[in-house]
């Protein structure tokens, strides 16, 4: 699974799948991801502020 940025708000970069344009995130919401990410759409390796990570998304990953 990749990180994906919904927003530029804090805790919106969220780790999930990318189907048919659309990201389904493991905290369960569904979003198109930002075109602010170059090449994108997902984030190479792992987003580097983590005040950016989505809570609920990084409990997933750590629990794995």
């Amino acid at each position: 699974m990749n990180w994906y940025l919904r927003s530029m708000n804090n805790h919106d970069t969220h780790r999930g799948v990318l189907c048919r344009g659309t990201v389904l995130a493991e905290c369960g919401i569904a979003f198109r991801p930002s075109k602010a990410v170059r090449p994108g759409p997902a984030l190479r390796g792992n987003p580097h502020d983590p005040d950016q990570i989505c809570p609920q998304c990084d409990r997933v990953k750590d629990a794995r």
